[in-house]
């Protein structure tokens, strides 16, 4: 298998899912690899818009490719909710072997008018497109002094019919579903609706990806790449709290000035985090060579 279509379509069929890792510096692109080498896992190295151009769009795909080449390992890059017509364009230009355009701000009819001209430019170069309906609620931060409870909206959960139009007229590969995942680290874990996503999975044919992989317990994360045969798990948040607790510290015990040497306990620290998430989709020992 060689491409990310192949990948998805494998991880659907023997029910784990590909972890989609944001990146936004050279250590936490190395935790991720590091993971992935050490648990011989597929990954998605994935970079918002803001965090793609803080490390370069074409510099984020060089690096991509020189870690694919020493490893061997099946590496993907994914633009991550880009909200711009303009900078999707740039990425399927590049060469992102995943798109995910969302949209799921905007006016229905300004999403699917948007997705009917990125959609065949991005099958145009075989690139994988992942479309969003319905906003998938909060940010990827550190919430934890925050009400859950207060902030998740029901009502707007993804309808499943609805879901199954919006797919069969844009042409997406990959869905991104909500149903009860948030983006985001709150007071408390989300509780999934998993009758939903059941539902969704009955209704839509494509792939489904579930966003706001962390924070979700262990256990329900496990059941809903079951229950929705769910190919693709973002995370992010955990990642970026791991990395910023373990440099306070680091920072705060050490009068070293050179970076370099800061860094190795950093790395490890969002590395054990990837390896966790790895898993617990199930993907270890699928990219064995």
């Amino acid at each position: 298998m060689n491409s990310i279509k192949d990948w998805l379509t494998f991880a659907q069929e023997e029910r784990f899912a590909i972890g989609a890792f944001n990146v936004a510096n050279l250590e936490t692109l190395k935790a991720v690899v590091n993971a992935a080498d050490k648990l011989s896992a597929p990954v998605i190295i994935e970079a918002s818009p803001g965090e793609s151009t803080f490390v370069g769009i074409r510099q984020l795909r060089y690096l991509i490719n020189a870690y694919h080449e020493e490893t061997g390992l099946p590496i993907f890059l994914n633009l991550d909710h880009s909200h711009d017509v303009e900078v999707t364009k740039e990425s399927i230009a590049v060469g992102f072997d995943l798109i995910h355009f969302d949209g799921s701000e905007f006016d229905l009819e300004e999403n699917k008018s948007a997705l009917s001209e990125l959609v065949p430019l991005a099958h145009a170069h075989d690139l994988v497109f992942e479309g969003e309906m319905d906003h998938i609620q909060g940010s990827s931060a550190d919430h934890r002094q925050e009400s859950l409870a207060e902030m998740v909206d029901t009502s707007k959960y993804t309808n499943p019919e609805k879901a199954a139009e919006f797919v069969e007229e844009t042409g997406i590969d990959i869905f991104a579903a909500f149903f009860g995942n948030v983006h985001g680290v709150y007071d408390e874990a989300p509780k999934l609706d998993f009758d939903r996503l059941r539902e969704i999975r009955e209704h839509v044919s494509c792939f489904l990806s579930m966003h706001g992989g962390s924070g979700i317990a262990d256990q329900d994360v496990r059941t809903a790449i079951q229950v929705g045969k769910i190919s693709k798990v973002n995370v992010n948040s955990e990642m970026r709290i791991a990395f910023r607790e373990t440099l306070e510290h680091e920072l705060n015990n050490t009068d070293e000035i050179a970076m370099y040497k800061i860094m190795p306990p950093v790395i490890d620290a969002v590395q054990k985090v990837v390896e966790q998430k790895i898993m617990i989709f199930g993907s270890e020992g699928k990219a064995k060579k």
